[in-house]
This record gives structure tokens, C-alpha cells and sequence, in this order.
């Protein structure tokens, strides 16, 4: 007779920078995983693509990494889950991608939502997804780039793949979409959680192109012999539908029930607040929760993390010896480097954004600045500015948030790569004003996939049990009450920076234009 293995799940999320695999055992702790960066690609100004192989290559590579060093047996394997970023992704009936991913930093879909506002209509559009036209965070304006830009591909594609559905494709062979990432689409209604096929067809967009939708916890299909060579898994292994990274952070970070709230900190950063209906503000995001009968409002920022990765890349150099003969990674010396400097960053200020911004401001063409620059300027205070600029724009977020009338607990967790750094996780206390409550596993996107895809196999009765019990026990990191008035002051001059600049961040992007350097 076989010895019993005790089972475990697998939680993928494709997220903007890297892909993460990690198995998790039915208690919500991690047993091992992997990670893999991957580059972005950037053909002109504003345009911010990847290439989908180096998804499939990047979770190909964790898996099997695991499994061949025999931390975790891939016949204890129960089910997968998998989370993404956002993209739509168009693919041909084997599944293979037919041009680049069209990110959500990405800004090229100017025209498009112009046309769609004209065509169709602001107001219809958001009286039927909860969300409003905007290029790169939504799919439609991307689509109808397609439709106007490249047909060549739009009559070879056979589906529109989201992250996650191209991998679970990869993996099963199935074509799928779950209900929290569809929302995103702008072709679907937000209530119902189906296809709006009147929307879709007054946008030009077949129907038949839009995949099957399922909910968080449904089992797409089994893991298909070829993928099963390639991974280690064993084939037919279950893998579920997944969620929006945002979504199944939320249930990896214990916001199963109305009143949780969250920040999720990744590359790009959103504070979310859990609701028994959906907050209709058209400065915020609406999407269907994976807890049935709850709703997430979004606020996210698009230049957390990246904007740490684009001033590591550019000038990280200078540490990365330091942080060799010290053992440590070199985000940790730069961690060290931002916690010499004091709140309020040597008098800079930061605005993140890199690759325009989404709410509260919704500006493609807001750009970064670093405002206060001087002789004294120390690299410190830089990465400082960086953290509390993030920090600002998340507080922009929550004041509209807590207006527009959600309820919400007095403390947020955290989860998310930001929440790996001691001093930005500080940053958030003092600037927020809330008590941070650094979660146990910060990997918040995958032990949400792992706990869905635990539930859909049917290995616990509730994702809220075991997603509560992995949430608890966390540190809690309290605002300092004499860095509260530094930091009000500090947030009422970003707010008035932006203001002050949006119409030449315009010019600007007219310039720009006029010297080739298009979106």
C-alpha cells in the first residue's frame, strides 16, 4: 500500500515584472515556490508590451524547479490556481499568441477611446461594466487598436486570452476568462457576470472571440500530457479558473467579508476595499469578488514597485557591491539606504507617474517628477520621496474611497514585494494614518489562487475559513504621531504639484509628439 501524501495546492500569478508559483499546504503556509523576472518591451514612448512565451517559459521553469529538487511531490499536486496582471491577449485555435501582450501601463489606445465615447458612450459603458474608458487599464479601447491598426491579426484570432486564461490554455487546452478579470474587459455586465454581447457588438468586437466565463473557483480542465512533461505536475491535475491578481489578493489578505480592506503592493499598487454591492465612482475600479455576494472598489496606482525597479535599474549599481559583501539583496541595501533619510525625504517630492496614472487622476499623459531637488540630495532620500510619493497617491485613493461612502476597518493590511521593506511599510502607517498590518505571507496573489483552487477541488467547505486563518497573526505597525503632521503637509503639496503641472504634462506630450516620440 502507498504511504498517504498530504495534499497541497499550487497558486500561479503572471503578474507585470515576474511570475510566481508557490504550493501551499491546506493550512495557508508555504511549503516552497520559485520565481522568474521577465523584461517588458517598449517599441515607442508609451507603448508597453510583453512577449506571453516568457509567461508560459517563466511558470514552466518554477514548477518544474520545485519539483525536481524534491521539496514538494508532484502526486500531492491537488489543483492550480492562477491569477494575472491585465492584458487581453488575442490566440489562434492552438492556443499561440499572435502578437505581443498590450499591457496595462500601456498608453497607445488614445483615438480608441475617443471613438468608443463617441460611439457608444461614457455613460452606457459605465452603467453596464461599473468602470470607466481608459486606455491600457481596459481591454476595449486595446481591441478596437486591433480592429484599426493590425486586422491581419484580428482575422486569424480565435479567442481573446486574459494572462491567466492563455496559461490555464497552456496547461489544460481549455479557452476561459474568470468573472473578476472579464469585468475588466469593458465587454461585460458587471452585475451578472456575463457578456454583454449588445456592447460587444456596437463595439465591433465578435462575440465569438470572448471566451467561456467561470467563476474563481470552477475547474477549467486537467493538466494535458504535453504540459504535464514539461511542468513535473501530473497530468489531469485539476486546475481551476483563478481570479484578477487584485482579487485573489484580496483573498490571500483575509478580505473576504464587507468592511476588509487591503493594500495590495506589486508593481503596481491598489488599495481595495471589500462591499456587499458594487460602489458606483467613476474615479474608482468595480469588480466581482471571488467570495460570492461581495464586490471589490479599487484604487490602484500604476508607479509603486516599478518606480523602485526603474531607479534600481538606473542606479542601483551603486549599491549592488555593498550589498554582494554583505550577503544581502540589493533591494535590502536600498531599503537601508531610504531608512537614512527622515520622513519628508530631504524636502522631495515624488509623483509617480512613470507611465501615466489611473486613479484618482486618470491622466495618460501625467509624467514622473522628483520636485525639490538639491546639492544635498542624498541617493536615500530619493528612494524615500519614491515610497512616500506611492504613498500619496494611495492616500488620494482611500480619502475618495471612505467619501464616497464605504465602510472600513481602522487598520489595512498588507500584502504584495512592497510589503518585504520594512521602511515603506512604515511609510504607509505614517501617511495613511492607519495601523499596517504586514501579513504573514505577503505572496498575497498566489495563496489566494491556492485557497480558491483548494475550494474547488473540494478540499475545504469555505475559501473564507482558510483565507481568514492565513491572514492572522500578522505584525502591526502603528502611525508615528510626530511624523502626522510632516506627512499631511507633504501629501497637500503633491496634491496641488500635480494640479499645478497637468496642463504642461500636456504640452509636454504635444512636443513629444511633434518630435517623433509619439505615445
Amino acid at each position: 500500500m502507498s504511504e498517504a501524501v498530504k495534499k497541497i495546492v499550487l497558486g500561479i500569478d503572471i503578474g507585470t515584472t515576474g511570475t510566481k508559483c508557490t504550493f501551499y499546504d491546506l493550512g495557508g503556509f508555504p511549503v516552497a515556490g520559485a520565481y522568474r523576472e521577465y523584461a517588458m518591451i517598449h517599441p515607442r514612448e508609451g507603448w508597453v508590451e510583453e512577449d506571453p512565451s516568457d509567461w508560459w517559459r517563466a511558470v514552466v521553469d518554477n514548477v518544474k524547479s520545485v519539483i525536481a529538487s524534491g521539496d514538494v511531490e508532484a502526486r500531492a499536486v491537488a489543483a492550480v490556481g492562477v491569477s494575472c496582471t491585465n492584458s487581453f491577449i488575442p490566440v489562434d485555435r492552438e492556443g499561440r499568441h499572435l502578437h505581443n501582450a498590450i499591457l496595462q501601463l500601456d498608453q497607445r489606445a488614445a483615438g480608441e477611446v475617443e471613438w468608443i465615447e463617441e460611439h457608444i458612450g461614457a455613460e452606457r459603458v459605465y452603467a453596464v461594466t461599473g468602470n470607466r474608458i481608459a486606455r491600457g487599464t481596459f481591454s476595449l479601447p486595446t481591441l478596437r487598436w486591433y480592429l484599426n491598426n493590425r486586422p491581419d491579426i484580428m482575422e486569424r484570432t480565435y479567442k481573446f486570452l486574459v494572462p491567466s486564461g492563455f496559461i490555464i490554455c497552456k496547461l489544460t487546452g481549455e479557452f476561459s476568462i474568470n468573472t473578476s478579470r472579464m469585468g475588466f474587459t469593458l465587454l461585460s455586465d458587471i452585475r451578472s457576470g456575463t457578456w454583454d454581447e449588445a456592447l460587444a457588438r456596437d463595439a465591433a468586437i465578435p462575440v465569438e472571440m470572448l471566451p467561456r466565463p467561470y467563476r474563481a473557483h470552477e475547474i477549467v480542465g486537467g493538466v494535458t500530457k504535453a504540459a504535464a512533461a514539461l511542468t513535473g505536475l501530473i497530468e489531469g491535475t485539476p486546475v481551476v479558473a483563478g481570479a484578477m491578481d487584485t482579487v485573489a489578493a484580496a483573498v490571500g489578505a483575509g478580505a473576504v467579508e464587507a468592511g476588509d480592506a487591503f493594500l495590495a503592493m506589486g508593481t503596481c499598487g491598489r488599495l481595495c476595499h471589500t462591499t456587499d454591492r458594487p460602489l458606483f465612482d467613476d474615479r474608482l475600479m468595480n469588480c466581482r469578488h471571488a467570495i460570492e455576494g461581495q464586490w471589490l472598489n479599487v484604487e490602484a496606482t500604476n508607479g509603486a514597485g516599478v518606480s523602485l525597479r526603474w531607479f534600481r535599474d538606473l542606479f542601483g549599481g551603486v549599491l549592488e557591491e555593498r550589498a554582494r559583501r554583505s550577503g544581502r539583496s540589493l533591494y535590502e541595501a536600498i531599503d537601508d539606504e531610504a531608512g537614512k533619510s527622515l520622513p519628508g525625504a530631504g524636502g522631495l517630492i515624488y509623483l509617480p507617474y512613470l507611465s501615466g496614472e489611473r486613479c484618482p487622476i486618470w491622466d495618460p499623459d501625467a509624467r514622473g517628477v522628483f520636485f525639490g531637488l538639491h546639492l544635498g540630495s542624498s541617493y536615500g532620500d530619493m528612494v524615500r520621496a519614491i515610497m512616500e510619493g506611492v504613498a500619496f497617491s494611495i492616500r488620494q485613493g482611500m480619502e475618495i474611497v471612505l467619501g464616497a461612502g464605504s465602510r472600513s476597518s481602522n487598520y489595512l493590511s498588507l500584502g504584495g514585494g512592497i510589503a518585504n521593506s520594512p521602511v515603506w511599510s512604515q511609510v504607509f502607517a505614517d501617511v495613511l494614518e492607519r495601523p499596517i498590518v504586514r501579513l504573514k505571507v505577503n505572496e498575497t496573489e498566489t495563496l489566494g489562487d491556492a485557497i480558491l483552487a483548494a475550494y474547488g477541488v473540494g478540499l475545504i467547505d469555505s475559501p473564507r475559513e482558510m483565507a481568514r486563518s492565513a491572514a492572522e497573526g500578522g505584525a502591526v505597525l502603528s502611525p508615528r504621531k510626530e511624523y502626522v503632521a510632516c506627512y499631511r503637509d507633504s501629501f497637500a503639496l503633491y496634491c496641488r504639484l500635480y494640479e499645478d503641472l497637468k496642463g504642461d504634462f500636456k504640452v509636454l506630450q504635444r512636443l513629444k509628439e511633434q518630435r517623433g516620440g509619439a505615445r
